[in-house]
């Protein structure tokens, strides 16, 4: 690590001795005297203000960020989602890294049952404990013995053993549990049954399963033939009490847990929430919604500074506290089961370039800060692929081998900085001064232990001096910067002190660097543009 002192009184008089010296050598013609007055006039101005001051009161420790609060949310398959193929400004264009041969597809990012991608599980296990969300569209439109359903035309693909088997690879090869989803769209409790009796409970152990998932986004259910225009969080309720009661009665299926409403959309508000947490009552284990920061359903366009936008920031904040305290109300912690950056896939060169790793940090503190349990990002498989995936999984063969490129996205990389210094810590009460788009969290275990700022440059243009000062914390400091050339850059030119991760989930030891406190105990240091860093500071 190499050392970068405050700026002290001690540094300003380098800086202008360092400014003296080179512009007395270059005036030495003209007379000693005279140069250095010009010296000393052009050396003594004011030092450019800082681009952000940051405040950490240590003494208060504030709610604990659980050590499962990251997660993923995944299709039950890549089969049958009924999805419409994404627009080319959503899609962009996601073509293999290099070393991959040009014919390799876009794979579901489990891999197959019979060939599993065991590098992004370790790239699960690298995030800690976690929460693998197993449901999305497709978790109506795939079903348990389709040949048997009430509707075997809204079947589009199967789930099979196969599946179940691979779900449960992937959580015990990472250490996580998953929430997994039920078909609610057929609306048949005892058919559901066939798959918790002869599917679930044979290829999953209970103790890896939070809960059943009934149902995804049922308020959309209306917009198909599946139920009327007018179905309302009353029905869904009387048809997630019809599935549980018919689970409670069955001696294997009444082991497990439920998870509902997985609300999105029109019924995205704290009554409809209250409504159906109310109705189905104390069966419940965990409240469950979804929710987008922006959109590019309909072929609308995002940009960086949409989604960066610090009044997109509050309002989304606003409704999620309202959300969070009716789940509390009703004695229920709220997951945000399914989100990401925009919804129907993303939007290209900005979902998928490191716009979304500043944007996905500082979602993940205000979503901790909120009081939601856990946070799930969504990967999706439409047709030509999804940029707000976290992770790009590639597959090609060669014989009957199966071989797997996974390649680390922007997102990636910032979940990966929130469960290094983030994850099982509480939060402290941290303000920022600045007139750029820049933001600051700040966490610790104990009030005694190492303390953790982070601070996130979502601005397009500002970059410069950052002062932060922490009561109490006097100690060594060091600091870690996840940063890219700019916010639209992409995957390959994103680095984690200086580091990549590779298909497997290994990423050699960050670079950092030391940070001393200056004579007034202020951490001084210099934030680049496209960058998020973490001033770690022994109390």
């Amino acid at each position: 690590m190499r050392s970068l002192e405050g700026s002290g009184p001690d540094r300003t008089g380098l800086d202008t001795w360092t400014c003296l010296r080179g512009s007395v050598a270059a005036f030495c013609g003209l007379g000693l005297l005279v140069a250095t007055f010009l010296v000393l006039s052009s050396c003594s101005g004011p030092a450019a203000p800082p681009v952000a001051t940051v405040s950490v009161n240590t003494q208060k420790l504030g709610a604990e960020i659980p050590k499962d609060f990251l997660g993923f949310s995944n299709e039950v398959s890549t089969a049958g989602m009924a999805l419409p193929t994404p627009t080319a400004q959503a899609r962009g264009s996601i073509q293999p890294p290099s070393g991959v041969p040009a014919d390799a597809k876009l794979d579901y990012v489990l891999g197959e049952p019979s060939a599993p991608n065991t590098g992004f599980f370790t790239m699960m296990k690298d995030l800690g404990p976690g929460v693998l969300r197993l449901g999305g569209n497709s978790q109506d439109t795939n079903c348990w013995d389709p040949k048997a359903a009430p509707h075997p035309k809204w079947c589009e693909g199967t789930l099979t053993a196969g599946l179940l088997k691979l779900y449960s690879t992937a959580v015990e090869a990472a250490g996580w549990r998953m929430i997994l989803g039920l078909n609610l769209k057929q609306n048949s409790a005892r058919w559901a049954l066939r798959e918790a009796t002869e599917g679930i409970a044979k290829q999953i152990p209970a103790s890896e399963i939070i809960g059943l998932e009934i149902g995804n986004e049922p308020s959309l259910f209306a917009r198909t033939p599946a139920r009327p225009k007018n179905y309302s969080p009353a029905d869904y309720v009387k048809d997630a009490t019809a599935y549980i009661k018919a689970f409670r009665a069955n001696p294997v299926a009444r082991q497990y847990n439920f998870v509902a409403p997985a609300n999105c959309c029109g019924w995205n508000n704290a009554e409809d929430l209250g409504t159906i947490l109310k109705g189905i009552g104390p069966d419940l284990k965990l409240a469950s919604v979804h929710n987008y920061t922006t959109t590019t359903c309909g072929e609308k366009n995002v940009t960086a500074a949409e989604l960066l936008s610090p009044e997109r920031v509050k309002e989304f904040n606003d409704l999620s506290r309202q959300m969070v305290a009716v789940a509390h109300e009703n004695h229920l912690p709220l997951a945000l089961a399914e989100t990401n950056s925009a919804s129907c896939g993303g939007m290209a060169g900005v979902s998928n370039a490191f716009a979304s790793a500043v944007w996905g940090l500082d979602y993940m503190f205000n979503i901790a800060s909120d009081g939601y349990s856990n946070i799930n990002f969504h990967f999706s498989y439409r047709t030509g692929g999804s940029a707000y995936n976290p992770v790009q999984s590639f597959s090609w063969k060669t014989g009957n081998e199966m071989h797997y490129r996974n390649v680390a996205q922007p997102l990636y990389y910032a979940m990966y900085m929130f469960a290094q210094k983030a994850s099982g810590e509480h939060l402290l009460p941290a303000s920022v001064e600045s007139k750029a788009n820049i933001t600051a969290f700040a966490t610790t275990a104990c009030p005694d232990c190492e303390v953790h700022v982070f601070i996130i440059n979502k601005d397009e243009k500002a970059s410069g001096t950052v002062r932060v000062h922490l009561a109490g914390h006097a100690g060594a400091g060091t600091l870690l910067v996840l940063q890219a050339p700019s916010l639209g850059s992409m995957a390959d030119n994103v680095r984690y002190g200086g580091q990549q991760f590779d298909t497997d989930g290994h990423i050699g030891t960050p670079g950092t660097t030391s940070v001393a406190p200056g004579e007034n105990g202020n951490y001084i240091f210099t934030l680049p543009n496209a960058s998020a860093a973490v001033l770690s500071v022994a109390p």
